[in-house]
């Protein structure tokens, strides 16, 4: 463990241009940065992309660093507006952004046969809750970038409310109507949206991905998910494994499709499953900046 007067010299040493001593100042909160940035994003390489500029923009920031609060407190301030600077300048993505994926993927045999491919990975196996957690970010996508960001910092990082605040430079009660307003969003497109989440759900792509995988490679069994608290818990919970390159051939089309605005969220394609697809979809269009 740093002692008070080690970490000081560290930061005196950075801030004088040492970029060993900045290093081992950011070492031991990079993971949960980089996970924070993950969650926001989903996309590898944008991931990536804010990572490494907020790490620039902390490394050119030191001088303005008063050691009034915690360095990885400051870091991952630094990094959570990066991502919603980020976001800001990206077209929204709809909630049903994997459905529009789903058809044109039915529609196409390159792109249904770049996700097929993947499940002939020696390593490839089903994990349901990996991509439960692919598709919080997913949904979570089509929210303001400042409500995705206090839902990340408090319900998957679990921060407390008053780091989320400090971290995002909000008061108490801005925090608590922006994490309101992200929550009623999210159930109310999970509730139209998954069905795992409810039986009008139009997109089934959880039972669809595990009926396709190889029989001795389908996970367990999917659970039921009806309160968001629980599927909150699970991308808190989870860790990135086998399913990881699959999960970023889906970032880098819906990306491609989202920009473009490709696709219908009418529900053309069962995604695999035997469910009849349901007209019950709302075919809308991706909503403003």
């Amino acid at each position: 463990m740093t002692s008070d007067a080690d970490y000081h010299e560290l930061i005196v040493r950075a801030q004088g241009g040492d970029a060993e001593a900045f290093r081992e100042l950011v070492d031991p909160v990079k993971s949960r940065v980089r996970n924070i940035i993950r969650k926001m994003l989903g996309h590898p390489e944008d991931s990536e992309d804010v990572l490494q500029d907020a790490l620039l923009k902390a490394w050119q920031g030191l001088g303005n660093f008063k050691e009034q609060s915690n360095f990885a407190t400051w870091l991952t301030s630094i990094a959570t507006r990066t991502a919603i600077d980020f976001l800001r300048s990206q077209k929204r993505w709809r909630p049903e952004a994997q459905v529009a994926y789903a058809n044109l993927c039915s529609q196409s045999e390159e792109m249904s046969s770049e996700v097929v491919s993947q499940f002939g990975a020696p390593d490839f196996a089903y994990e349901v809750r990996e991509h439960i957690s692919y598709c919080f970010t997913c949904v979570g996508r089509s929210l303001p970038p400042d409500e995705l960001a206090v839902l990340v910092l408090r319900d998957v990082v679990d921060m407390s409310a008053r780091e989320a605040a400090t971290a995002l430079g909000v008061s108490d009660s801005v925090l608590r109507h922006r994490l309101a307003a992200a929550r009623n969003s999210m159930q109310e497109r999970y509730d139209g949206l998954c069905s795992l989440v409810s039986k009008k759900g139009i997109c089934h792509q959880c039972k669809g991905l595990q009926m396709i995988a190889p029989e001795d490679r389908k996970g367990g069994p999917v659970p039921d998910l009806d309160e968001f608290i629980d599927r909150c818990a699970v991308v808190r919970d989870c860790k990135t494994t086998s399913m990881e390159q699959l999960h970023n051939v889906f970032w880098r089309n819906t990306k491609m499709i989202e920009e473009k605005g490709l696709g219908s969220t009418e529900v053309s394609s069962d995604c695999g499953t035997d469910t009849e697809p349901t007209t019950e979809s709302r075919n809308s269009p991706a909503p403003a900046r």
